[in-house]
């Protein structure tokens, strides 16, 4: 019982980050003037809603429920968004936002990989591949800094 609740918690967690991905990109999408760099950041968002449709079986699985981002989260992104970009949209401002979001989300990865116990192999193989998609990502961004 205790490694379940272990489970809930990581998968709890890993949902949210994915998540976090979305909506930050969500709230990024209508200010992006370039249109290379757009499409590749909405790319990248459809990559993090594959990721999401595979850990919401894993959280039925485990009964993983409340697994919403709050309001405030979302309120925070947008305002966060709005401001950085209000007298700059440009490549570079958007590209470093999104590099800083994705470094924020990997330390809680990488946090999440070195503290977990549990043994399903499936919650460990969604761990790893949102790492490296997160890598990945930033690797794509550099070009427009």
């Amino acid at each position: 019982m205790v490694i379940e609740m272990l489970e809930k918690e990581v998968l709890l967690k890993l949902y949210q980050n994915v998540e976090m991905g979305i909506v930050g990109i969500e709230s990024l999408e209508n200010k992006i003037e370039s249109r290379s760099l757009a499409k590749l950041i909405l790319n990248q968002k459809k990559e993090y809603e594959i990721l999401k449709e595979k850990l919401v079986s894993l959280c039925s699985k485990y009964n993983v429920e409340d697994k919403e981002l709050g309001s405030f989260a979302k309120i925070s992104s947008d305002l966060m968004v709005n401001m950085k970009t209000l007298m700059d949209k440009s490549e570079h401002t958007i590209a470093k936002m999104m590099m800083e979001g994705t470094n924020k989300g990997l330390i809680q990865l990488e946090e999440l990989l070195n503290n977990y116990q549990g043994k399903d192999e499936k919650i460990l193989d969604l761990i790893k591949k949102t790492i490296d998609l997160e890598h990945q990502n930033n690797e794509e961004l550099k070009i427009y800094l």
